[in-house]
């Protein structure tokens, strides 16, 4: 069974058949398959059609007998909408089907020619993430999905090596210790494709604590190009404290147990709380031995008496030669940041790329008794003149040289997001060092769409330039000439390949497909994870807003013009509660969307808003429908086409559903986004009531039934709306509003938000720390939604995590108070256990469920 999954060399599933072999192969093929799918009664196969486009999905309904007879029972979905019996369903089904139809991809990648995606599913019963593995095996125009494979909540991270021989996986497990128990990492090392454990190593607490798996931002585990090590990112221990009433040793500060950066982190802030002072360790995979990496910046403070300055390292990854780790080095609390500030969603934080040379260590590590003096050479700091730069990913090495890129801002910005540059630079693997004078800018910062680019156009937009977190982790073609990666384009995600050819620059394609064949693929918001390893085909992924994630190929060199594309993958609901009905949910039906574009005649910078509109089907004929408008939170963030379930529930249940995309958001440049600085709460709000007005134009929503929900910056927005327009927003929810920016400003994790948005870049110095003065007191209060409180006369709900470290909780419970005091109808709801985001599964549901009734009374 297991060679089948894991080993396709057995079942030559990969290799193509000749005459004289093709009838034993089959039957070999025919015969391993048929126990797989006695063992998965329940696995699906899908087979899109040679055209390239995808055909309707089919599932085998008795897999033992439907394989060997061919017997194939198609499963294609019906595009009628909802029986009226469905549209009545309860509220608790309808948002069971929602969330048990998404498909959350955590993570995809190919090895010995298997397609491994691991799944992220809700269990509102256990209020917790499922997570499951999918491998999708794939044999010329046909592929064959696995049954999901559950994995256990221990694992926190399975990593293949670069061969795929290897597979690293991460376990947390509990263990006894005297008469307690604790925690633990382990790192497994199974080889022989991953079939076999050869190797357990338990982390010891002496040497690290935690290890960050926080992949998106500041973790990272990376094999060594020959595979014999890995090095990752874990947090510094501690210095010991003891009370002043206890027995202590030499080592002991006494007294510390409570003092911020000894016995008390000084942490990160919202959904960090756990990570202070990240470190880059080795692993050698045969011996087991760890140890920190030293010639790194900061590493002065790993033996000192506090965990105070420093830099915190991240995103670590081998030169190709091996001899050096590459990575990137936040300023945690030195001369350009004197404390640690919120870093979820805040990308312009200053961060530089390192390399650090580590041939000693790796030898010392390969010893059975390694030593404690380790002299390799001092830290290279490879983007000196950058104030933002992160996400390095190296070329295959040619002829003794590869090509290092990463993500970089010269200048750096004081909004939460904004536009970065694809720089790259040469790396002579004999030296395993950057060449001098190497460095490259592929594609410039770009201020306004079309400033770059030869014209192009998606959704309407010329190419704004590149917004994105992180490049993928196998970003270059095989060829070494160009780079694909996903960024926002408008209000998609769009894939695009960008050619790093010497003399290349700002040669942007945007790669068009469609992968589910509705026309809709060029609207799509679509991602890409990696290249097969051969190079022939890249891996990606299509969500549309009524449409949840099919993955699929693309077949390479990618074109201009309409890439041949085809789904492998088109994953079916996993119920979410065994409270709920069976999911019924039908991808693609229900309801469909629209994208609208408003042009506005206010502001120094007039790109034109972006919306996407949901419409429920039937839209507008019997009557017009009540409108639910949605202006989302950061603000430096944006709406893409893409399926989010909690709106879809909204739609389902016969809302129109309007995404505004105001100046401020990423995707549209960077002078609209860096418009909104200093004008929150004025121009946000005009755009949002423009779109509004788009909408309602459209001839099938009902004026008079205009509601508003929002969170973070999005609630900011609604409490706006609700007191400067109260005439059009006649209903508001809002999760975690900021109300009254002059009471966040000090409890905040991210004062610079409450100075940039409300009084202009520049206004807030990084360099210190200081309480804000009276007349900015002032002006913060002015921008808030609290100064607008006594035209409030909408019904209101706010909802609220207890430890939200982002937007302290005291700001809605502000603005409840002072609703109810005058009046206001109001409910409020409060989740103890939730921070910001109010994304522990049993809350997010209430809430959610809580939110439509709110706004069906």
């Amino acid at each position: 069974l297991l060679p089948v999954v894991c080993r396709p060399d057995l079942c030559n599933i990969a290799t193509p058949l000749d005459a004289d072999n093709e009838t034993m192969i089959s039957v070999v093929f025919g015969l391993r398959f048929c126990f797989l799918l006695a063992y998965i009664a329940h696995s699906s196969a899908f087979f899109p059609s040679r055209s390239g486009r995808i055909r309707s999905a089919r599932t085998i309904t008795t897999p033992l007998a439907a394989f060997v007879n061919k017997k194939r029972v198609s499963s294609s979905r019906s595009s009628s909408v909802w029986s009226s019996a469905n549209m009545t369903a309860s509220d608790s089904d309808s948002y069971h089907d929602m969330v048990s139809a998404s498909v959350d991809i955590t993570d995809i990648y190919e090895r010995n020619g298997i397609i491994t995606a691991t799944r992220s599913v809700r269990d509102i019963d256990a209020n917790s993430r499922r997570q499951f593995l999918y491998n999708i095996l794939v044999n010329g125009e046909e592929s064959f999905v696995t049954a999901p494979i559950e994995l256990s909540a221990k694992i926190k991270a399975r990593i293949p090596s670069p061969s795929g021989s290897k597979l690293l996986v991460l376990v947390e497990e509990t263990v006894p210790e005297s008469e307690s128990e604790s925690t633990r990492h382990v790192i497994e090392i199974w080889t022989e494709n991953g079939q076999s454990l050869s190797n357990r190593i338990a982390l010891s607490k002496e040497v690290h604590g935690k290890i960050c798996t926080d992949f998106a931002w500041f973790g990272g585990i990376s094999w060594s190009p020959d595979e014999s090590a890995i090095v990752y990112t874990a947090e510094v221990n501690r210095p010991k404290a003891s009370s002043f009433f206890a027995n202590h040793s030499g080592d002991d500060i006494v007294g510390g147990q409570f003092t911020l950066g000894v016995g008390k982190r000084e942490d990160w802030g919202e959904k960090y709380t756990d990570t202070a002072l990240l470190a880059l360790f080795l692993l050698n995979v045969e011996t087991g031995n760890v140890r920190i990496v030293r010639n790194v910046p900061g590493s002065d403070v790993y033996d000192g008496s506090s965990r105070g300055g420093g830099f915190v390292l991240g995103q670590p990854i081998w030169s190709p030669c091996g001899n050096s780790v590459v990575y990137v080095g936040w300023d945690a609390g030195g001369a350009e940041m004197p404390r640690r500030l919120g870093a979820i969603y805040c990308f312009q934080r200053p961060c530089r790329i390192y390399s650090s040379s580590v041939k000693i260590l790796l030898k010392d590590l390969s010893q059975s008794a390694s030593s404690e003096v380790i002299s390799d050479d001092p830290y290279e700091c490879i983007t000196p003149s950058d104030r933002l730069a992160r996400s390095p990913r190296f070329s295959r090495p040619k002829n003794g040289t590869s090509t290092l890129a990463y993500l970089a801002n010269e200048k750096g910005f004081d909004t939460h997001g904004g536009c970065m540059a694809l720089c790259t630079s040469n790396w002579d693997t004999s030296t395993s060092m950057i060449v001098k004078d190497s460095k490259r800018v592929v594609v410039e910062v770009v201020q306004r769409p079309g400033d770059v680019g030869d014209g192009t156009k998606v959704q309407g937009y010329e190419f704004p330039g590149l917004f994105l977190h992180q490049l993928p982790r196998e970003c270059f073609t095989h060829d070494g000439e160009h780079i694909v990666t996903t960024t926002e384009w408008g209000s998609v995600n769009k894939v695009i390949s960008i050619s790093v050819k010497d003399g290349a620059k700002n040669d942007v394609l945007p790669i068009n497909f469609d992968l589910t064949g509705t026309g809709y693929g060029y609207h799509a918001s679509q991602q890409f994870y990696g290249f097969t390893a051969d190079g022939a085909m890249a891996i990606v992924t299509q969500t549309e807003p009524n449409r949840p994630k099919v993955i699929g190929l693309l077949n390479c060199p990618l074109q201009k013009n309409t890439t041949a594309s085809r789904v492998i993958a088109n994953l079916p609901p996993i119920a979410a509660s065994s409270f709920a009905k069976k999911p019924v949910f039908e991808p693609g039906t229900g309801f469909s969307s629209r994208l609208l574009s408003s042009q506005p005649d206010h502001g120094d910078i007039k790109e034109p808003i972006s919306s996407i509109l949901l419409l429920p089907n039937g839209a507008g004929v019997a009557e017009k429908l009540p409108l639910i408008v949605v202006p989302h939170g950061g603000p430096h963030t944006c709406m893409s086409t893409a399926y989010v379930p909690s709106y879809s529930y909204l739609c389902r249940g016969g809302y129109a559903v309007l995404f505004v995309n105001f100046r401020g958001s990423t995707g549209f440049g960077q002078a609209a986004l860096e418009s909104l600085a200093g004008t929150a709460g004025r121009q946000d709000v005009r755009d949002v009531v423009l779109a509004t007005q788009s909408a309602i134009k459209e001839g099938m929503i009902d004026p008079d039934r205009v509601g508003v929900c929002g969170g973070s910056h999005g609630g900011f927005l609604a409490g706006h709306l609700i007191g400067q327009h109260p005439e059009l927003f006649k209903v508001a929810c809002m999760r975690n509003p900021c109300t009254n920016i002059a009471s966040m400003v000090t409890a905040t994790d991210i004062p610079d938000w409450c100075y940039v948005e409300t009084l202009g870049p520049g206004t807030y110095d990084f360099s210190r720390f200081s309480g804000p003065s009276r007349q900015e007191l002032e002006k913060m209060w002015e921008s808030s939604p609290i100064a607008y409180l006594a035209n409030v006369k909408a019904p209101t709900l706010v909802a609220l995590g207890m430890k939200d470290r982002r937007v302290p909780p005291s700001q809605g419970l502000e603005y409840y108070h002072a609703l109810r005091a005058k009046g206001v109808t109001t409910k409020l709801l409060v989740y103890e256990e939730c921070d910001h985001a109010i994304d522990l599964v049993a809350s997010e549901t209430d809430h959610w469920i809580n939110i439509k009734q709110f706004f069906d009374k």
